[in-house]
């Protein structure tokens, strides 16, 4: 995208407008679609008039104090897309960037333990669970530890009988503008990958839907998320075990297969993760108990 370079940015809200269409096109959809909504609800209403040259780190640390409510994790988050702009503007106009002057975000925050099931608890709320569509869609999850966008995004084809594989090379997002879904590339490079299935969730899925479906979970069009949401919670008030989200069937996959002794390679593979730091940062609280083992290894010596 080319610019006029005598084009005289004055207030933030015309400098977000161009960072803005230049992004439009560069990102994906989706990503676009988080970013515009938190500008517009967390950046906008608090920067927009004023004079980009105005902005002082002390006027930034003022805004970011308006939003101590949110966790820590959210408060970087909106940090970073404050900082996208500035950066953008500094790059192409020349204007002044004092996001760098501010001191970061400290995490005051005590770590929250992660809200996972184990081996049991998901079989026990399985037992429950007697929509076979609902049911099979919960055991690949649980199984595999994929994302559920990817999960939504299969179809039939996806599937490799013969191996027993399954091909994870796209993803379905909500985060569209006028449509109820769309279908889009996995969240990063190393999300393209295949994943060995057990032979008996195998023949479950080859016998969900019609091969000339659209969507492996869902038949002609893909199962609605809030219905999903809404169905998955009263299972699991029917099953009596602790609430988690869905997303949380990822985790749980994952934890219990570092906790059977599975290496970190092979999770972070499975999970599509971008690098082994991400999984060995995520799932650190299931490796204490290796401690264990390796003082038994030394035992006699």
């Amino acid at each position: 995208m080319l610019y006029n370079s005598d084009i005289e940015i004055r207030t933030f809200e015309q400098l977000t407008a161009l960072y803005l269409k230049n992004q439009k096109g560069r990102v994906k959809e989706s990503t676009y679609y988080t970013a515009e909504k938190i500008i517009v609800n967390h950046i906008l209403p608090f920067f927009s008039e004023m004079n980009v040259r105005d902005i002082t780190p002390f006027v930034i640390l003022t805004w970011e104090q308006t939003k101590s409510s949110y966790s820590c994790k959210y408060r970087r988050t909106l940090r970073a897309h404050l900082g996208s702009i500035l950066r953008f503007g500094n790059r192409y106009f020349d204007l002044p960037n004092a996001l760098p002057k501010v001191e970061p975000i400290r995490n005051t925050e005590q770590k929250k333990e992660m809200n996972i099931w184990t081996k049991d608890e998901f079989a026990t709320f399985l037992r429950v669970v007697d929509d076979p569509t609902y049911r099979c869609l919960f055991r690949f999850l649980f199984i595999t530890g994929c994302r559920k966008g990817e999960a939504f995004a299969l179809s039939p084809g996806d599937l490799n009988p013969t191996n027993c594989t399954v091909s994870i090379t796209k993803s379905l997002t909500r985060k569209v503008y006028g449509r109820t879904y769309a279908i889009t590339t996995p969240k990063n490079m190393a999300s393209n990958r295949i994943i060995d299935l057990p032979q008996g969730i195998m023949d479950d899925l080859l016998a969900l839907t019609p091969s000339d479906s659209n969507f492996l979970f869902g038949g002609d069009k893909p199962l609605a998320d809030n219905t999903v949401n809404r169905r998955f919670r009263q299972w699991v008030e029917m099953s009596g075990v602790k609430r988690i989200r869905i997303h949380d069937l990822r985790h749980s996959s994952a934890s219990y297969l570092i906790s059977e002794g599975v290496t970190i390679v092979a999770v972070s593979k499975r999970l599509g993760h971008s690098d082994i730091e991400q999984t060995l940062n995520t799932y650190s609280h299931v490796l204490p108990q290796d401690n264990v083992r390796i003082n038994k290894l030394f035992m006699e010596i």
